[in-house]
């Protein structure tokens, strides 16, 4: 652990270049669609390479995070901050369909820069301040989700539009990788093996990551798990290529475009300054996670059928307000139930069933598109009513007798 000052050093510039890299990322992902489909990708195409990187990343990632055990994170981080600043200038300046794809999916591979950074957090802060240090570097990533999509949109608008975006978010990595460079220093936290000797490799083992999924979906919370996927699918399924949906729904510019996706995140910060106050009213998590999908659907349905922006703005609002909500309920439901589990491994299987969904949903929601332009949206609302119906059926916060009784039937 660092000495107090220079944790609160490290911690700063972490959390700048947390800010820098959602950033970078928000100024290119929303503008992506459109650029594709200017290349000649069809709305299924664009589906399936959303969900080729999302499977590139659910694998990669422990490989990454395994590695940066070994050689240290700050290796890793500017690895990863480098070939990321690599493949966004190659996307720029891609002059065909197929090199566009082969970037991607080198982005897939080695765009792990905000795990690496909260690995780094782990490391030099003590667990009593994580959560604190955790949530101010959540912050202000999101901040640069906000600003983003404002500068990406201004960006596209001029000539060589998305060349300008991706050259300037590749400036924001490698403004990024400098300060890697300079400001972190190296911390020998690598795994040792048997003799007292550093590992020299690490691998990724995929037979304990399915038996890992296996044990998951057949555990005794297989219900809260299937509920975080389908509620997370059926919100990426609406957001499938949302900005060309935009675009010719509302013949918006990508300038406005990136007002809306930007007051998206603003709404998704403000509220969760307020998640404690609704948790405290309700005083029950499974009254939340119900009302809250309720509420979610009404949204989901009334972004994909209004002709009026307006009215979009404020479906939107209801969307990102319900999803604040749902996510501090779902995660405080799964630590309960687990109270008798290590809670680090119940989070990675909660993170491995959400990245599932972020895998399907995009080549499902491509595909539905082909159809009709309001089809993922549709379909979207029905994966998060199913998710209604389960909880109605099995609520997710079991009463004291229920995980008792469980408890000794296991036993």
């Amino acid at each position: 652990m660092a000495a107090p000052y220079e944790e609160k050093r490290l911690s700063m510039w972490l959390c700048f270049s947390g800010f820098l890299d959602l950033f970078g990322v928000s100024m290119i992902i929303p503008l992506l669609s459109r650029h594709a489909k200017y290349m000649g990708a069809s709305p299924a195409l664009m589906g399936a390479l959303a969900s080729v990187y999302g499977g590139l990343q659910l694998f990669s990632s422990p490989l990454i995070g395994s590695w940066g055990d070994v050689w240290g994170k700050r290796p890793m981080l500017l690895l990863c901050l480098l070939l990321t600043t690599v493949s966004y200038t190659l996307l720029g300046l891609a002059p065909t369909l197929t090199l566009a794809i082969v970037v991607r999916i080198l982005a897939g591979i080695f765009k792990h820069s905000q795990t690496l950074s909260k690995a780094y957090l782990a490391d030099i802060v003590p667990k009593a301040k994580h959560s604190e240090v955790f949530g101010r570097f959540s912050a202000f990533s999101s901040m640069g989700f906000i600003v983003g999509p404002v500068v990406g949109g201004h960006l596209m608008v001029a000539e060589g539009g998305f060349l300008l975006v991706c050259l300037a978010g590749s400036a924001l990595f490698f403004i990024n990788l400098c300060i890697v460079w300079y400001a972190l220093p190296h911390i020998d936290t690598g795994k040792k093996n048997d003799n007292g000797k550093k590992n020299t490799a690490a691998s990724f083992d995929f037979l304990n990551f399915f038996a890992s999924m296996k044990k998951a979906l057949f555990s005794d919370m297989w219900d809260l798990f299937l509920v975080k996927f389908l509620l997370t699918f059926s919100v990426l399924l609406y957001r499938t290529n949302l900005g060309l949906v935009l675009e010719q729904r509302f013949d918006i510019t990508p300038k406005e475009i990136g007002y809306l996706i930007s007051y998206s995140g603003i709404v998704g910060t403000a509220s969760g300054f307020g998640v404690g106050k609704v948790a405290d009213f309700y005083r029950d998590d499974s009254k939340v996670m119900i009302h809250f999908t309720v509420l979610l659907v009404a949204a989901i349905l009334g972004m994909t059928f209004t002709p009026y922006i307006w009215l979009y703005v404020v479906c939107q609002t209801v969307m990102s307000f319900s999803n604040a909500n749902l996510r501090v309920a779902s995660t405080n439901i799964a630590i309960e139930r687990g109270r008798n589990k290590e809670t680090g491994v119940l989070m990675g299987l909660n993170q491995s069933v959400i990245s599932m969904g972020r895998i399907g949903a995009p080549l499902l929601g491509g595909l539905v598109q082909e159809v009709h332009l309001v089809g993922a949206g549709l379909v979207g609302a029905v994966f998060a009513l199913l998710a209604c119906a389960i909880m109605v059926v099995v609520p997710p916060e079991r009463s004291d007798s229920q995980a008792v009784g469980k408890e000794k039937k296991e036993l």
